[in-house]
Formats: structure tokens, C-alpha cells, sequence
């Protein structure tokens, strides 16, 4: 296929973005437009503005190459997508939050924690870490669609990711949320037609599911070392059962799946669904819509990432590297689209993945853009006077994200979910406790929402930096703890208990002042 043919495709794909933008622009005429799309959104807008921010190219690209290492394990964590990532996410959270939100007025994350503790410096610091944070799982994004667009037509990867940070720039600058979340259903129903096409044509070719999953475990480790697969040495046990208990691969798992699978309940890009909803009915609705797309999203491409040892092996083809000789998970699935399919499929599947990708990126950057212009800037240095200003300047604040995020692109770090790991880890760390009791236990206190934040990020940032085998060694030169069961180890296993014991501690020692109190009334007034 030709470049050419990609470039018309993508002039075609971009100006149906930048007009859903434009018409955004023209309907975004407050804060409360911008920031939470008027609070308006029906269930359905919801349930896929919701599953495409949460599922992005990372899930279809980076965790099916991760799949075809260690195999159909990593299922469990389409699992807890499901389970944890929309059920409770929207039962014991969603709910609560949009009441909240309402009662206390707030239009982010970080400001519904700020206003319940009365505390825009708590509110500006939370900002903060989330907005210098989200810059690296962006990032991931941009590294995924980069890797297929790369495989798939030659282009070089520098020019994906630029032409890929103007087209989402744009259309997200202009019309905030309500672009955001009406682009993110329309990119949710081609991501969802390309998944469905691609697991039906894989499992078709190799004459059924059965067949497909009896083949996969047949491949034994000499035929996987045969092709450079790293999955030779990760699925000790073979790609169809999990690897021994405690062992390297399954700690590697472990980590993988609970990091992102738990941390999903703290993400600020998501939480801000909630607070879009028009209604609880339209909370209710998203709960089943958003069940099956996140099935059809992650159940997919995690059974599709083991199949393709299969055609590898079969067609003889060696695992894809990266410059540096070392595996490349990454381009295992555009290896095998690429190598297998039509031209015309090629061409959907990959508008299909650069939907996800620009589904997400648009998420986090009107996210981390809110995070500085409304939260920081706004509420924590203006004292909440400058009113609509703040749009323009969240405006002006995710341009310059755009432009970091853009700047880190060009020379990324390690394999994209490993990143994703990283940023779920992170803020489920810094916020889960906090935002779980600040949405249940009415007697927390201003000093121990701090003691839960700050215990919490402090602790993971310096697992990561001292301990974590994947960031330690690039930091620091070794990993302080020579243990792989502990040096594997999510952070988010000890960080998310430490923030909840501090928050508790702190809370019962320094107790609510009156205006906390009366807060805490207003906060819980719409909650039984």
C-alpha cells in the first residue's frame, strides 16, 4: 500500500475530527460546557467515551504484543476491565461522584477532591501530579499508532507522531469535551467493527476457535525460539496456561494485570465521565453498553496477541525487533494485519487502532489540560475569580501538552504497557484511597486527605525509582532489591493500603475543622 493512499485516508479522517471540533466550539459557550460537556451526555455517549478513553491503541496494539509473549493469561485483566474498570467503577463510584460533583459544583477530578476538603492548594498539587504524569501515558499512545502506521506503510515514525499530535491538537483545542466525547463515539464504533472483523477473519483462518486455541498450544518452546519469540522463555508452561506460580513471567503478569486492571478506578480521564452524565439514568445505561465494548475491545485483542505465534511460526516469519536487536512486542499484530490481510483491511484496521489512539490522546489532553487551566491556575493561584478565563487559558495549557507530549514521542522510552502500567500504577497510588474515602467516610480530614495523597505518590514514585526492575536500572543503575518477587512487584500492591492506613491515621489525629464539617454536609447532601 501505498503512502499516498494513507495521507488521502488521513486528510479524509481529520476533517471529520476538526468539524465534530468546530461544532463543539459553537456549542461550548461556559466553563461547564468545556470542562464537562454541559453535563448532558446520554448513556451512550457516556459508555463509549468512557471505553475509548480507557481502551486505546496501548490495549490493541501494546497489550496483544504483550499477549503474544505470555500468553492467554493476561486475560484476567480484560477480566477486571470488565468487572472492576465498568461495573464497580460506575456502581460504587460513578453514582456518588456525578452527586457530589453536583452538590459541590465541581468540574474535575482534582476539584471535587479540592472543594470537599476546602483546599485549593490540595486541589492544585493533585492537578499537578496528574497533569506532568499523563504526559508519559500519552506518550504510550502515540508510540502505539506510530508502530502500526510504521509497519503498515513505511512512514517514518517521526512523521506519525506529528501529524497524529496536530490532527487530535485541533479538534480537541477547539471544542473541548463535547468534541472529545462525540468523536470518541464515533471512533468507539469503528473501533468496535475492526475488532469484531479481525478476531472473526484470525479465528476463520485457522478453522475455528478450537482449532485456533489447539494450535497456539501446540507450539512448543523450540518453535518459538525458532522465530525470536521472547514467549519461548515467558510461557514456560506454554501460551494457553499460565506460568509457574511466583516465577519471573507470572510475576510479570501480576503486574501487568493488577496494575492496570485496579488502578483504572482512579483515573482522572475517566472520572470526569461521570460528571457528564445528565442524569443517573444515563449513568445505569452505560454500565451494559460500556460492558460489552470494553469485551469486544480487550477480550479480542488478548486472544488474538498468542494466534499470532501461530501464522509466524506457520509463515516462518522472526519476531519483530526494535533498533537496538531487542523483541518488539509492539509490531507483532501490525506484522501479522499487515503480512495477512487485503489492502482494504489494512486501511480499516488501522483507522480502527488510530481511532483508539486519538480517542484516548483527546481524553488526556482535555484532562491535563482542565488539570492547569482550571485547577491550578484558576482555582489554586487565582482563588477561583478569573471565571471563563480559564477555558483560554486550559486552551493555551494543553497546546503546551500537546507540544511535551509531542517532544517526548520523538524519543520514547520502553514498550508501550509497560508506560500504560506505569500511569495506572501511579494514579491509583496517589488517588484511589483518597477519592474512595472521600466519596464514603464522611469523617476524613483535610490533613489526612494530604497524609493518603502524598503517602501514596512519594511511595510510588520511589518504588519506580529505587525498586521497580523495569525504571530502577535506567535511574539509578541497579534495582535496590535483588528479589524479582519484590523487585516485580506493582507498586500499587503496597502504595493504594499505605494511602488508605495514612489517610485513616491522620484523619483520626487531626480531626475536621467547622468549615470542613460544613462542607462535608453539603458534599453528602444528594448521597443517603
Amino acid at each position: 500500500m501505498e503512502a499516498a493512499s494513507f495521507i488521502i485516508f488521513m486528510a479524509l479522517f481529520a476533517a471529520v475530527y476538526i468539524i465534530l471540533g468546530y461544532l463543539g466550539y459553537r456549542k461550548t459557550k461556559t466553563a461547564e460546557d468545556y470542562f464537562v460537556a454541559g453535563r448532558k451526555m446520554g448513556g451512550l455517549v457516556i459508555a463509549f467515551s468512557y471505553g475509548a478513553t480507557f481502551i486505546s491503541a496501548v490495549a490493541l496494539i501494546g497489550f496483544s504484543g504483550i499477549a503474544s509473549v505470555y500468553g492467554y493469561g493476561i486475560l484476567w485483566l480484560a477480566f477486571l476491565n470488565i468487572f472492576v474498570g465498568i461495573f464497580i467503577a460506575f456502581v460504587f463510584y460513578g453514582f456518588r461522584t456525578r452527586k457530589m460533583g453536583l452538590s459541590l459544583n465541581a468540574l474535575t477530578m482534582p476539584e471535587l477532591i479540592g472543594k470537599r476538603f476546602n483546599s485549593t492548594k490540595l486541589q492544585g498539587v493533585s492537578a499537578g501530579i496528574i497533569s506532568v504524569f499523563m504526559v508519559a501515558y500519552t506518550a504510550a499512545v502515540f508510540l502505539a499508532i506510530a508502530s502500526l502506521i510504521q509497519v503498515s506503510f513505511g512512514i517514518s515514525y517521526e512523521a506519525c507522531v506529528i501529524i497524529f499530535t496536530v490532527i487530535v491538537g485541533i479538534y480537541l483545542v477547539i471544542g473541548g469535551l463535547y468534541a472529545v466525547m462525540w468523536t470518541h463515539t464515533l471512533q468507539g464504533v469503528l473501533m468496535v467493527v475492526g475488532m469484531i472483523i479481525l478476531t472473526v477473519w484470525v479465528y476463520a483462518m485457522l478453522g475455528g476457535v478450537g482449532p485456533a486455541h489447539e494450535a497456539a498450544a501446540s507450539l512448543t518452546s523450540a518453535d518459538l525460539a525458532g522465530i525470536g519469540s521472547p514467549a519461548a522463555t515467558q510461557a514456560p508452561n506454554g501460551l494457553t496456561s499460565l506460568p509457574p506460580f511466583l516465577s519471573k513471567p507470572f510475576m510479570m503478569l501480576l503486574t501487568l494485570i493488577f496494575g492496570v486492571g485496579i488502578g483504572v478506578l482512579a483515573q482522572p480521564q475517566l472520572v470526569v465521565r461521570y460528571l457528564t452524565a445528565k442524569d443517573e439514568r444515563a449513568l445505569r445505561l452505560a454500565v451494559p453498553y460500556g460492558a460489552i465494548f470494553i469485551l469486544l475491545m480487550t477480550f479480542t485483542a488478548f486472544c488474538i496477541g498468542p494466534l499470532c505465534n501461530v501464522f509466524m511460526v506457520d509463515n516462518g516469519w522472526m519476531f519483530p525487533l526494535k533498533s537496538n536487536g531487542t523483541p518488539n512486542p509492539d509490531q507483532v499484530l501490525p506484522l501479522v494485519v499487515n503480512n495477512l490481510f487485503p489492502s482494504w483491511f489494512v486501511f480499516l484496521f488501522l483507522f480502527a487502532v488510530l481511532a483508539a489512539a486519538m480517542s484516548t490522546a483527546s481524553g488526556l489532553f482535555h484532562t491535563a489540560g482542565a488539570c492547569v487551566g482550571r485547577d491550578i491556575y484558576d482555582k489554586a493561584i487565582k482563588k477561583g475569580i478569573s471565571g471563563e478565563k480559564s477555558v483560554k487559558v486550559t486552551r493555551y495549557a494543553t497546546i503546551g501538552i500537546v507540544i511535551a507530549t509531542l517532544i517526548l514521542s520523538l524519543r520514547p522510552p520502553d514498550v508501550v504497557a509497560f508506560m500504560c502500567a506505569f500511569f495506572f500504577g501511579l494514579m491509583g497510588g496517589t488517588f484511589l484511597a483518597v477519592y474512595t474515602l472521600t466519596l464514603y467516610w464522611r469523617k476524613i480530614s483535610r490533613a489526612g486527605a494530604w497524609a493518603g495523597m502524598l503517602g501514596g505518590f512519594l511511595f510510588t514514585i520511589l518504588w519506580y525509582m529505587l525498586v521497580y526492575f523495569k525504571t530502577a536500572p535506567s535511574i539509578i543503575g541497579k534495582t535496590m532489591v535483588a528479589s524479582y518477587k519484590i523487585n516485580m512487584l506493582d507498586p500499587l500492591f503496597i502504595a493504594i493500603p499505605l494511602s488508605f492506613i495514612l489517610a485513616y491515621t491522620v484523619s483520626k489525629m487531626f480531626k475536621q475543622d467547622h468549615e470542613e464539617k460544613r462542607i462535608t454536609e453539603k458534599a453528602f447532601e444528594n448521597i443517603g
